[in-house]
């Protein structure tokens, strides 16, 4: 081998070697380096234990914040408010509790106590005491926020010099007022079934009142009659039952003054509503009871039931023996502004204490009128439940009966009137029999016509009616409706049995009127 050859392959030896070198001191450098990052990533994640309170041994917790300061103490088992002894929320002074069992900072920021004002400590944001019964006493005083990623704020922890950063759970419990703090009290708890009236007024004209009547015989459905401002007006149950439900859902947000001597600082004095709900309660019969009750007829309700097999179902009344009597009054007052949040002032009848409810919920408690709470059928009787019905117009008379005749097809399935007996219904107009198809066509007419709103006094007339039908039902008064001619070219007003409250489409009317004149004509009566 040649001389020359020899020392390129020294060479090479050479620099493997360097290499080989070289990449055991990089491996050993980032293997150290990764530990020391990680030693110090650990040291960063562990927080400093600064103090464990027995929760238990609390007596006393004194807050400033933002909004104030107050102080409470653990009296006869019960937090108060120092001085006053008015109960305080007991889950918000649980939250604190829970805070400060176990104070830990997460990192150190000063430990000179200079330049205090640079992280709000100067005068800090927040600052509590929590009282052991012992009386010792731990001290929190929170600044400004860190700018970081972290939800944490600096603070002094029973220390005048050393700065900590602390998570905002021990900041986010005590960022409360005294009213927030506060316990409401005269909450009600009514299901909305077994509220018996209601009443609603206000000082912009809503003067309002229904009661229950409970499912009438000859028809289940309408169990509400409305009373103010109407005289004998059934309610549409599925539209007052919504309305009832937020009447049962009223709950307080705040209760501002705990016990007021002066109404009228609230505008109570002279309410701007009123709401009054009679109601009973359920006695021998706990919530879970009730609940499963509640189920059962839900399930009932889908099973594919006929609605009137499932309101049968439904509508087992509680023995009078099982229930309690109540009344319950909301007088609501002045609104209440708070920042971006709009409120009203509320007293509960009886109470010495003002509360809050929020604008959108009061509103939902007035904004209505009578009228969209009352049945919009101007007559909605089945037609079986009549014997007849008289037609007059354009000074004609005309007698609608229904009479039961054996049938004369032995096929009375295919009748499909036909009862378990073989009888049919069959239809007279005037003594002269009709075709049953066409006259049940015609009453449909009739009994599809629904209310318009609210008829204008002013603009009624003693003109005569341009219809009048004249119902007969099987078990009840006649009920006579008369369409008279009204100011308002568009409508008719409604006279039923002498009520004359509503209006109706003019088109309507004269489209039934149409229809019966075609009718009358094509079957020669």
């Amino acid at each position: 081998m040649k001389k020359k050859q020899v020392i390129s392959i020294v060479i090479m030896l050479g620099l493997v070697v360097i290499l080989a070198l070289g990449y055991v001191f990089a491996k050993n450098y980032k293997d150290k380096k990764s530990e020391e990052e990680a030693a110090k990533e650990e040291a960063e994640s562990e927080t400093i234990d600064i103090y464990d309170i027995d929760t238990e041994k609390v007596v006393k917790i004194s807050v400033a914040n933002g909004s104030g300061s107050f102080d409470m103490v653990l009296k006869d088992d019960a937090w108060v408010q120092e001085g006053t002894d008015v109960p305080m929320n007991t889950e918000n002074v649980q939250s604190m509790l829970d805070a400060v069992a176990d104070v830990d900072a997460i990192k150190v920021i000063s430990d000179d106590g200079n330049n205090l004002a640079e992280y709000g400590l100067d005068a800090p944001q927040m600052s509590y005491t929590i009282t052991m019964s012992d009386g010792t006493q731990y001290n929190v005083r929170l600044g400004i926020a860190l700018s970081t990623d972290v939800s944490a704020h600096y603070a002094l922890l029973d220390s005048d010099t050393k700065v900590y950063s602390v998570s905002d759970n021990y900041y986010d419990p005590f960022d409360v007022d005294i009213v927030s703090m506060t316990q409401i009290e005269d909450e009600v708890n009514i299901n909305s079934e077994y509220i018996t009236s209601v009443s609603v007024t206000d000082k912009d004209g809503l003067d309002f009142a229904a009661k229950y009547i409970g499912a009438q015989e000859d028809n289940g459905y309408y169990k509400w009659e409305i009373t103010k401002p109407y005289k004998d007006i059934l309610a549409d149950t599925d539209t007052l039952n919504e309305q009832l439900s937020q009447y049962a859902g009223i709950s307080y947000e705040k209760c501002v003054d705990y016990n007021c001597g002066d109404l009228s600082k609230y505008g109570l004095d002279d309410p701007y509503g009123t709401i009054k709900l009679d109601y009973y309660t359920v006695t021998g019969v706990d919530d879970s009871d009730e609940d499963s009750e509640d189920e059962d007829s839900s399930d009932a309700s889908d099973t594919g039931t006929d609605d009137a097999e499932s309101d049968d179902a439904q509508a087992t009344p509680v023995p009078e023996e099982l229930r309690e009597y109540y009344t319950y009054i909301l007088y609501v007052g002045d609104k209440y502004v708070d920042g971006d949040t709009e409120s009203y002032y509320v007293n509960p009848d009886g109470s010495d204490k003002v509360y809050t409810i929020s604008a959108e919920t009061v509103d939902g408690l007035f904004d209505f009128t009578p009228f969209s709470m009352a049945d919009p059928c101007i007559y909605s009787e089945l037609v079986d439940q009549l014997s007849g019905y008289d037609i007059e117009y354009k000074g004609k008379k005309y007698s609608v009966e229904r009479r039961e005749e054996k049938s004369e097809d032995e096929d009375t399935d295919k009748e499909g009137t036909a009862d378990d007996d073989g009888m049919v219904n069959v239809y007279y107009v005037n003594g002269k029999k009709v075709d049953e198809t066409e006259i049940l066509t015609l009453y449909s007419a009739a009994y599809l016509l629904e209310l318009s709103g609210e008829a204008d006094k002013s603009l009624m007339t003693d003109e005569d009616a341009v219809l009048t039908i004249t119902y007969h039902p099987n078990a009840a008064d006649d009920v006579v409706v008369k369409y008279i001619p009204y100011g308002n070219e568009n409508f008719y007003s409604v006279d039923k049995n002498g009520m004359t409250y509503f209006l109706t489409d003019k088109r309507g009317i004269d489209d039934l009127i149409s229809r019966y004149e075609k009718f009358m004509e094509d079957n020669k009566l």
